[in-house]
């Protein structure tokens, strides 16, 4: 009697197994897929070719921004680029002459723009408070010798803050710059030529 008991027992157990009844689960997942991108921070020289241009006589001469004798040129090509060519030639003292370089943030976030200027050692462009050189300035803060200030300060078109030589440019925003070449009243002389290079360097975050 007690050996046919064991053999239903097992029986029974066959019988639910086959049915199919299993456990429940006490846990459960949701998955999430990520993924991260960086900004882009770029920055470009606006073209075609700036047409305010001028050579014109100093505010401290007897003829204060009148039109003066003098070649300038800016070359940019036309669209977008991130180099441009200004030239300034048959410069006098008691001259400036000038041009606007447009700068388009085509980054996709906000941007620092810095300016910083190269003159490759000793090569005509003067130093601070120095004569007989050629002086570079521009609107946005960089001056060679300490003497923007008696060209006075035009205003610049485009959406833009400048302050302590920086331009804050938003997507899209444009500032044009302002950029002077002049010999100082009173030179008695200057090079005959002189190279500079300006940089400007675009920066986004902290």
């Amino acid at each position: 009697m007690a050996q046919k008991w064991i053999i239903g027992v097992i029986g029974a157990f066959a019988v639910l197994a086959l049915a199919g009844v299993g456990f429940s689960a006490f846990t459960a997942q949701a998955t999430v897929n990520g993924s991260a991108a960086a900004a882009t921070v770029n920055l470009q020289i606006v073209g075609p070719d700036s047409t305010a241009i001028s050579c014109l006589y100093l505010p401290t001469t007897p003829y204060p921004y009148a039109p003066a004798p003098g070649n300038v040129s800016l070359v940019t090509g036309e669209g977008f680029s991130s180099t441009a060519t200004f030239s300034v030639s048959n410069l006098t003292p008691g001259v400036y002459c000038g041009a606007y370089v447009t700068l388009e943030n085509t980054g996709s976030v906000p941007e620092n723009v810095s300016v910083a200027l190269s003159t490759q050692g000793a090569n005509g462009i003067c130093a601070v408070d120095q004569i007989n050189c050629f002086d570079v300035a521009t609107q946005s803060g960089i001056e060679a010798s300490g003497l923007w200030s008696i060209i006075g300060s035009p205003t610049a078109p485009g959406p833009a803050t400048v302050s302590n030589n920086f331009v804050t440019l938003g997507v899209g925003g444009t500032y044009s710059d302002f950029i002077v070449v002049l010999i100082t009243t009173g030179s008695t002389s200057a090079p005959s030529h002189g190279t500079f290079t300006l940089t400007y360097t675009a920066s986004a975050g902290i």
